[in-house]
């Protein structure tokens, strides 16, 4: 069960650590992800909180999900963070009337990031 709990921290971590970095920093291609998915006006200056917010708490999950691979309680908590964020994402593409292929990519984060938290509370 360890091997599968690291493999999965591995494929989840690639899609936390860029939004951690870039979204606290207010890069425009980060910033237009975000606003394209969500539609909260980031980049006509509304809600500009969000970004930090979202960044601070990849920051928190990805690390947390990492410290997972040694302290699996750790990893439990990140991945329920990060699956936290992950659905929230999709609850606003399903708001705005996303369908079909915009929703892949999220729902599948979404799953990985409750893979990590099965695969680390069963350890």
């Amino acid at each position: 069960m360890c091997a599968l709990a690291v493999t999965l921290t591995v494929l989840l971590l690639p899609e936390v650590v860029p939004s951690a970095v870039v979204q606290p920093a207010r890069a425009r291609p980060g910033l237009e992800r975000l606003d394209g998915l969500t539609r909260l006006g980031v980049l006509d200056g509304r809600r500009l909180w969000v970004p930090t917010l979202l960044g601070t708490l990849h920051t928190l999950g990805g690390s947390a999900v990492l410290a997972g691979v040694w302290h699996p309680t750790v990893g439990v908590a990140g991945a329920a963070l990060e699956a936290g964020i992950f659905a929230w994402v999709l609850v606003r593409q399903l708001r705005a009337g996303d369908r079909g292929r915009a929703l892949f990519a999220y729902t599948l984060f979404l799953v990985m990031a409750l893979a990590v938290l099965v695969a680390d509370a069963v350890r």
